[in-house]
């Protein structure tokens, strides 16, 4: 199974990105709340954290391989839960994540069936059955995670964080993860040298 990939954007649809990596292209379901950030990166690199599926009707033999992306483990972790809900198919779930899944989680946590019921895809009963179903079972996601940060929108000591980086063997597209983390946590960050430590604590497991 593709659980990752890395590689770069070459273009973003309605609901799918083309992601080139190597001479492949490969077309992945995304969701609604990772568009804007994806088109931001176009021409740049980006890793997805990937599940595969088979969309179609087995009973008539026409299955069609399908891949779905998201910016982080967590977010896709989460998504596996949303999945749970009876009646959340994985197209619905994904047009569903119009917020960050962080957003959901919290809504879901503290019972607020409104907030839910304004999302694409569900409605008050729906709302209702993902609170009776998940409420207690997706605190883990309360904490936001960091997107990459697109190199256009990065200062100039991050891009020069990165090309350390990149220059030591990192990924392009897991660099700016990682400094995008650092950054989030620590906003006093100036110095390149302090972003790469910043990041490779990320890396390792943490800014503490």
């Amino acid at each position: 199974m593709i659980c990752r990939l890395s590689g770069g954007v070459a273009s973003v649809g309605e609901q799918t990105v083309v992601i080139h990596a190597g001479p492949i292209g490969y077309e992945v379901l995304v969701p609604r709340a990772a568009l804007g950030l994806l088109q931001r990166l176009v021409s740049g690199e980006v890793t997805l954290f990937t599940l595969e599926y088979l969309e179609g009707n087995p009973t008539v033999g026409h299955l069609v391989p399908r891949l779905i992306g998201f910016l982080s483990e967590p977010e896709r972790d989460f998504f596996t839960e949303l999945l749970k809900v009876k009646g959340l198919g994985i197209r619905k779930a994904l047009r569903t994540m119009a917020v960050p899944a962080h957003q959901i989680a919290l809504a879901i946590e503290h019972g607020d069936e409104r907030f839910l019921a304004s999302l694409p895809e569900i409605g008050k009963r729906t709302a209702s059955q993902i609170v009776a179903q998940l409420r207690g079972k997706v605190s883990r996601f309360l904490v936001p995670t960091a997107a990459p940060l697109p190199v256009a929108e990065m200062t100039a000591a991050q891009k020069l964080a990165l090309e350390i980086l990149v220059s030591w063997g990192d990924r392009r597209a897991d660099a700016q993860r990682w400094i995008a983390a650092a950054v989030e946590a620590q906003p006093e960050l100036a110095e390149p040298d302090e972003m790469v430590r910043a990041a490779y604590r990320v890396k390792h497991g943490g800014l503490g």
